[in-house]
């Protein structure tokens, strides 16, 4: 029996199962680590969202309240809410264009289905290693669209070359860089013109000041070729309750008829007591927890930005992103500085060639830690002679 042999392609290990591996090996040594490494929330679920859950688990219990199977598609009541959300910002989405899903990094790849092994994809970089990777292993052929400082790490369409998906992700993971709404009205014309589809990756979205789009759907055309990714991962917590949502428009060629009936095929639905806690994202309590948690995660960004400025390490600026993506002394590499940062002071930091090669030279600190922690770390980085290259 044969393998997939499009694995081969692939690095030996995923760059965050990789940094854990050097992670656990300097916990065994005694030191104090910091992990600002992978982007995994610390602090807890909120009271409203852990109440839904003890009342849906408690729903459980009993014969008449039991819950089997979930709609593949999704509790009626959850895509209700989301529908109300969009409208709330001006942006008409039909509940039977939502489909509820238990993350982005797991959809990024499931949505590759809807369009079949071999097709050409370009994927603007430095950018989140889980495009590429579903990419590689269902078989697609894949470009990388290099994006540069110096342009914001904005990505420009690539006129006269022809793709049938486009990746976008605004709030950029790792740079932050958020795209207006010129931005996005020139992608969406390039698609519509081009035949492709775009798959906009809003899992930061939340994070989003400054009179920038939240939704892709926000720019005219968008609804004829996008189909737009959510999470609730970083906004309310769920990186381990695992909860997201796709919306593909009916318009939007026939795929919204080929996701239902994949998640037929293929999908038993997310469970019932995590879709109770996901709807109170979208309550008013929900939603004052989850933008006072937002401005708690950019502030501490703020934080880490002002100690890396104190020893002259540039940083992107901007404040849609609870990142801080910064550029290594000169005479290091991604790699060789972030295992430098972690032996002399105990901070773990995602070496920028992980989100491709236009991340080379970068690293990235995540702030979503305690507070505590992030001034810790504030202390160690101000203060430190190994800052003094």
């Amino acid at each position: 029996m044969r393998y997939n042999e499009n694995f081969n392609s692939l690095p030996d290990s995923y760059v965050f199962a990789k940094m854990n591996e050097k992670v656990a090996e300097m916990k065994k040594s005694g030191k104090e680590i910091i992990n600002l490494g992978i982007g995994d929330v610390k602090l807890p679920l909120f009271p409203v969202t852990v109440e839904a859950m003890k009342r849906a688990a408690g729903e459980l219990s009993g014969e008449k309240t039991f819950k089997g199977y979930m709609p593949a598609e999704g509790l009626t009541s959850l895509r209700e809410k989301i529908a109300a959300y969009y409208s709330s910002s001006g942006v008409k989405v039909e509940t039977d264009e939502i489909f509820v899903s238990d993350g982005i990094k797991s959809e990024i790849g499931n949505i590759l289905e809807l369009f079949g092994a071999g097709a050409k994809v370009l994927i603007p970089e430095p950018s989140y290693p889980a495009y590429a990777e579903a990419n590689i292993i269902y078989g697609n052929e894949v470009d990388f669209l290099p994006t540069f400082i110096q342009d914001g790490f904005i990505p420009s369409p690539p006129y006269g070359k022809i793709y049938d998906i486009f990746f976008l992700c605004s709030p950029n993971n790792p740079t932050g860089a958020v795209l207006s709404y010129k931005d996005l009205k020139a992608w969406i014309d390039y698609a519509i013109s081009s035949g492709a589809v775009i798959i906009f990756d809003g899992a930061y979205s939340f994070f989003t000041e400054g009179g920038y789009p939240k939704s892709i759907y926000e720019v005219s055309g968008a609804k004829d070729c996008a189909i737009e990714l959510r999470s609730f991962s970083k906004s309310f917590g769920f990186t381990g309750v695992r909860c997201g949502y796709t919306v593909i428009p009916k318009r939007c060629k026939n795929y919204n008829s080929l996701c239902r009936r994949r998640l037929g095929a293929r999908f038993n639905g997310v469970s019932y007591i995590t879709q109770r806690g996901a709807e109170t994202f979208f309550s008013s309590e929900g939603q004052k927890f989850a933008k006072r948690r937002a401005d708690y995660y950019k502030a501490n960004a703020e934080i880490l930005k002002t100690a890396l400025k104190k020893r002259g390490v540039s940083s992107f600026a901007g404040n849609s992103s609870p990142y801080v993506f910064s550029k290594c002394p000169e005479g290091f590499t991604s790699e060789s500085f972030c295992e430098k940062l972690l032996v002399s002071l105990g901070i773990v930091a995602t070496p920028g060639n992980g989100f491709g090669f236009s991340g080379e030279g970068y690293f990235r600190l995540s702030a979503f830690l305690p507070r505590e922690e992030i001034l810790k770390a504030h202390d160690l980085i101000a203060n430190s002679a190994f800052f003094g290259l």
